[in-house]
């Protein structure tokens, strides 16, 4: 049987604001009470992560002001993701119990959840609160933990650009196929037009990233999701990610098929089919 546990961040966000919420306080101030009291936020680990939070932080202390009535309000309610779990193992054929964590933040109003290694033997799943969370989110996020199970995936920051790829080409592509419908920017676009300029530059985006398949380093990470990529895009590897898993399920490839490709068979997979697909 699969096992949830609940861990609810909004409380110390909370601490955290009523401490930096005070007259004289400055952002630098405000910004060391932030590391002491709460020091979560959804970005990538290290002093460029660091620097992130800081930016998400400053960017948003407005809003959090303008929200502080929601996020005092706020309840988590987990029932639904047991469902979801249940259906995503049903889909990529995986049987075993999942151990994992649900972990409800505060982060910078850009929808951003992620998955994340907790301790050994638990991953998890971190949801922000002030933003509202979709049935596609959660799929995509618990296709993420069931995925880590089928192809033995590292729970690591640092993991091949290859592996990026699939893991975000499966989880948009399931969200999809899970929530019927809707526009493809819903399953995939984090802003308007993101997806459209994509397209555009489809053909340059698919080969700028080929030479970066084996590459595990988290500048190259950074640089195919947070950065410019190859063609001054971000979050390539979403798009790569999104038209891979596309095409070979228009090929007659299964979920289920694509969730067990070992982590360290992705890149050579990836190589091979971009031969076959898209030459």
């Amino acid at each position: 049987m699969d096992h949830i546990e609940v861990v609810n961040l909004a409380p110390k966000f909370l601490e955290f604001y009523q401490r930096a919420n005070r007259e004289g306080v400055d952002c630098e101030e405000r910004w060391e009470l932030w590391q002491k009291h709460y020091n979560f936020a959804a970005v990538p680990p290290g002093d460029e992560g660091k620097k992130m939070a800081r930016k998400i932080l400053d960017e948003n202390w407005v809003k959090y002001r303008e929200n502080i009535d929601y996020i005092k309000d706020w309840q988590p309610d987990s029932n639904a993701i047991e469902q979801y779990l249940s259906e995503i193992k049903s889909l990529l054929g995986y049987e075993q119990p999942i151990n994992m964590m649900i972990i409800y933040f505060v982060g910078g109003f850009e929808n951003n959840p992620f998955v994340a290694p907790y301790d050994e033997g638990r991953i998890a799943l971190c949801l922000p609160i002030e933003s509202e969370i979709s049935s596609i989110t959660l799929y995509h996020e618990i296709t993420h933990i069931v995925h880590l199970k089928t192809a033995n995936l590292t729970q690591a920051w640092e993991r091949t650009i290859a592996s990026t790829i699939i893991q975000e080409g499966l989880a948009t592509q399931v969200s999809k196929y899970m929530v019927p419908g809707k526009p493809d920017q819903d399953y995939i676009e984090h802003k308007e037009g993101w997806l459209d300029s994509c397209q555009l530059k489809r053909k340059e985006i698919l080969e700028g990233i080929l030479p970066y398949l084996k590459d595990s380093s988290s500048e190259t990470i950074i640089k195919f999701t947070f950065g410019a990529g190859s063609t001054n895009t971000d979050r390539e590897v979403y798009f790569a990610g999104w038209e891979i898993v596309r095409v070979l399920l228009e090929h007659g490839e299964t979920f289920l098929k694509i969730a067990w490709i070992q982590e360290e068979d992705i890149p050579n997979y990836i190589r091979n089919i971009y031969q076959n697909l898209f030459n």
